[in-house]
């Protein structure tokens, strides 16, 4: 009896010790001590090494700091020792992918899904994997999945729109586009995002005003690319305004300033003050092709 109560007074003092060590690490971690925080919570560990939540606090620290090696095998020990529990999978399945690893994400994705078929968490992993693997059209099922529940997503619905866009009917895009602007709460780089897609699904159906429109206003403010600025231009050049054409050729020329198709269509719209007549047909973006 007195045995017993010794392994029990041992077994409390571990678990207090460990709990210390736990909320010391999360304190190095806030102060910006990363290493420190990573030493405290292998001693936690150490002291109580049955509380899983210590090793994803662990994973976690190590994954911010980019030692993905030593988080991976701190995930692989979860997945191995606590089996039921879906995080471990999807965690490390985020990090496989990471790490270019798709096959072996889509197989851990598979099995968190398997433990909670609603894990919303999950079934987003599973589109993106599918994404990368250029299964469209699982990316496409398992996202229409997750809008059944969560109809406001704007992640998914952005995602949903550049599959159209990629593989599908841009007036489906379109719509679903007109849709999130009109009535999803969006962040100002989601709403970018949006009328940008919309408008790529405009010039995709040859709808030019309303590709410049959409386009204008999706145009990044910061870190626009040359073929963004290109894109809009061809599409200025759609309806006639060679002026804000050139000026978006002119943007693309800053960025980078050899971009050859750039070059072509300043040439072909000629000096400002003689262009009356529509010029010849510049190159096409890849994003305004119809399909």
């Amino acid at each position: 009896m007195l045995s017993g109560c010794a392994w029990w007074r041992e077994a409390r003092d571990s678990l207090t010790y460990s709990q210390g060590l736990y909320r010391r690490a999360l304190e190095s971690e806030s102060q910006g001590e990363p290493a420190e925080a990573v030493r405290l919570l292998r001693d936690s560990i150490a002291a109580n090494p049955n509380d899983p939540e210590l090793r994803w606090e662990l994973a976690r620290v190590l994954l911010d700091q980019g030692d993905t090696t030593t988080a991976l095998k701190e995930l692989r020990y979860l997945v191995k020792h606590f089996p039921d529990d879906s995080r471990a999978y999807m965690s490390l399945a985020r990090t496989l992918l990471e790490r270019g690893r798709a096959d072996d994400a889509a197989r851990l994705a598979d099995l968190a899904i398997d433990l909670d078929s609603s894990c919303t968490e999950a079934l987003l992993l599973r589109g993106q994997i599918a994404e990368v693997r250029g299964d469209l059209d699982l990316a496409r099922e398992t996202y229409h999945h997750i809008l059944l529940e969560l109809p406001e997503d704007a992640e998914v619905r952005l995602r949903l729109g550049r599959i159209e866009l990629e593989d599908g009917d841009p007036r489906i895009a379109a719509a679903l586009l007109r849709e999130t602007l009109a009535d999803i709460p969006l962040t100002p780089e989601q709403s970018s995002q949006t009328q940008w897609l919309l408008g790529q699904a405009y010039a995709r159906q040859e709808r030019w005003e309303e590709a410049v429109a959409a386009l204008s206003i999706g145009l990044p403010q910061q870190q626009s690319s040359a073929e963004q600025h290109y894109e809009l231009a061809y599409a200025c050049l759609q309806i006639g305004d060679n002026d804000q054409a050139r000026q978006q050729l002119n943007m693309v020329l800053h960025v980078a300033p050899d971009y050859a198709p750039a070059h072509q269509m300043l040439a072909e719209l000629g000096p400002a003050a003689i262009a009356e007549n529509p010029p010849a047909p510049a190159i096409v973006p890849t994003t305004h092709q119809p399909r």
